[in-house]
């Protein structure tokens, strides 16, 4: 069961191995496909990838880290764009570089990430995150640090490869607290993968080349949110 619950967290790394490209000469055309010559496509019936953004430090001292994102699928663009969503994954990954248990605990709706540790077999959340912690060192070094987050794709309630990650949400949300489904409002499944780094000994790795990528559920619920 515990294994069942560190899949649904989303948050099964990745073993070193090759070193991280440059990222102001990425390539994406394995995000976005291959479009033929000729072809027409409006911006909205693109794949994900074909409106690529970054986030850094240099153009928003919110983050600390560069996020990479179709700029599509997250709060729109300009300077009215909502990137509530997109500070929510920054700080996710914060988190689990600082293995801040309490800053983990408050991205999650109130309450919820400790309902699934318990719920997945755990004595409670900080037993999880202690091991998730303890994990990440042994595969990723001891002073790992992901510092490049790379939001590869992102999956909508209308998309079928989705349906496992929200009938897996909607379980634990029955068992933790059914009024919840009247308050949300949208629901995501965003993949961290694609080109996103860490560094460890002096040196710098992607880690997709070599296991999965992992996932977040981001719900929105009364206007704020949340991992779920």
């Amino acid at each position: 069961m515990k294994k069942i619950i560190i899949a649904a967290l989303a948050v099964v790394m990745m073993l070193a191995a090759t070193g991280c490209e440059s990222h102001d000469d990425h390539s994406h055309a394995n995000m976005v496909g291959n479009v033929d010559d000729g072809g027409n496509l409006a911006q909205e019936d693109m794949p994900y990838g074909a409106t690529i953004y970054e986030l850094r430090p240099s153009n928003d001292d919110r983050v600390k880290y560069i996020v990479e994102f179709d700029k599509r699928y997250f709060g729109g663009d300009g300077e009215t764009a909502d990137l509530r969503e997109i500070y929510l994954v920054h700080d996710y990954i914060v988190a689990i570089n600082e293995n801040d248990h309490e800053k983990i605990k408050n991205l999650y709706y109130p309450g919820f990430l400790e309902h699934l540790c318990v719920s997945g077999g755990y004595a409670n959340a900080d037993e999880y995150l202690d091991g998730m912690n303890a994990s990440l060192k042994n595969t990723l070094g001891e002073d790992f640090e992901i510092d490049y987050i790379n939001i590869s794709n992102c999956l909508l309630e209308s998309d079928e490869e989705a349906v496992n990650y929200f009938n897996f949400a909607a379980a634990e949300i029955a068992t933790f607290d059914s009024s919840l489904f009247e308050k949300i409002t949208s629901q995501k499944v965003v993949e961290i993968g694609g080109y996103t780094c860490y560094s460890t000994g002096g040196n710098s790795y992607v880690f997709e080349k070599h296991t999965e990528p992992f996932n977040l559920r981001i719900y929105q619920v009364d206007g704020e949110y949340y991992l779920f």
